[in-house]
């Protein structure tokens, strides 16, 4: 029997969101990728400063109600800055599937949170802002299992977060008896942690090359699938200090920390080329700049030199090169469409299967 995260989501600190709790009941759906016969949950309360206090969990399948337990208790709580797993609940679900998961809790406002568009994985009713769907308390589901399965951590900013393409791609590799984490954290950057002057920013999360090995540590993945970057690029000027556009010597430093981290655990890393944003606005700002463009085209280079590369860049711009091609362009200039991430998910699916792939 093996023991493996057949969902994990990474989550991180939004103390902007007040009212996400308001109806002290969230229900989330959740896509269960293998067969298996008992699963627990990784209850995260990792940036609460109180104690997240859980009145009941229950996992819904097909209208039967199952509780959860923490050391045998229905009620319990997670202390601030911890996360735990819960009891083994024994259980039949089946391969790609669907449960819900129902927790009440007493807390009114909750900072350790999950976010995302696509909902084919995950999706929850409670808090919306804009398209993004948020989502407290489970961050991971283990299941136990007999099958051989390799494990596939995608790891990135927003593009990654947002699941456009990594979803419908995680669907496509379940049929492969593969199973995905999903490390995207909106914002992100591989060199800098969160500064800016957005809201939105304590959520940035720590440096991309910060919270690499705790990724490892937590997933043991086999294959790494990498897109980070763009906000390395995007960011300064538009909120957060200019200083902190990085040369194109500091990003490869930054890249090879990550291929070295790969190579010591024995992991497959593939890298995605940086997507081109032209025409993004953020917080009222232009975040493209032809010095940006020519740091991209650099930075870009030097990622396909590298092994196993997919040039994500040129499948998804448009004939200057510069901006994304209507089809793939959710209409910020920077994000990827629901269809356009499908095609994306197409794509590196070819490319995983040697198709397109740089060697």
């Amino acid at each position: 029997m093996t023991i493996i995260n057949t969902w994990t989501k990474e989550f991180s600190y939004f103390p902007n969101i007040k009212h996400i709790n308001h109806g002290k009941t969230q229900t989330m759906t959740i896509f269960q990728t293998l067969a298996t016969d008992k699963i627990r949950l990784l209850v995260n309360n990792q940036y609460g400063k109180i104690p997240l206090e859980i009145k009941s969990i229950q996992i819904v399948v097909n209208g039967k109600y199952s509780d959860v337990t923490m050391n045998n208790h229905n009620s319990f709580s997670i202390a601030a800055k911890q996360k735990m797993w819960s009891d083994w609940l024994p259980i039949q679900l089946s391969s790609n599937s669907t449960f819900d998961i129902e927790i009440r809790s007493f807390n009114h406002s909750i900072h350790t949170l999950g976010s995302t568009i696509s909902t084919e994985l995950a999706d929850s009713d409670n808090y919306i802002d804009g398209d993004n769907h948020f989502f407290y308390g489970v961050s991971a589901v283990q299941s136990n299992t007999d099958e051989l399965v390799n494990k596939v951590a995608f790891f990135g900013d927003s593009l990654t977060n947002q699941g456009r393409f990594t979803s419908p791609l995680a669907k496509l590799l379940a049929n492969e008896n593969t199973v995905t984490a999903n490390y995207g954290i909106s914002g992100n950057r591989l060199l800098h942690k969160g500064n800016s002057t957005s809201k939105w920013s304590s959520s940035f999360g720590p440096a991309g090359i910060d919270r690499f090995e705790k990724m490892i540590d937590e997933f043991q993945p086999n294959t790494v699938i990498l897109l980070e970057g763009t906000n390395d690029l995007m960011l300064p000027g538009t909120g957060t200090p200019t200083s902190e556009l990085p040369t194109v010597d500091e990003m490869v430093a930054g890249y090879k920390t990550i291929v070295q981290y790969c190579h010591k655990n024995n992991i497959e890393l593939i890298c995605l080329t940086i997507p081109p944003f032209q025409g993004a606005i953020l917080d009222g700002h232009d975040a493209w700049s032809s010095e940006k463009e020519n740091l991209r085209i650099k930075i870009n280079d030097f990622i396909l030199s590298l092994t196993n590369t997919v040039d994500l860049a040129t499948f998804v711009c448009d004939d200057s090169q510069k901006k994304l091609a209507k089809e793939f362009d959710c209409g910020d200039h920077a994000h990827f469409s629901d269809d356009g991430g499908k095609s994306i998910a197409r794509f590196l699916e070819n490319s995983l299967n040697g198709e397109y792939i740089n060697y």
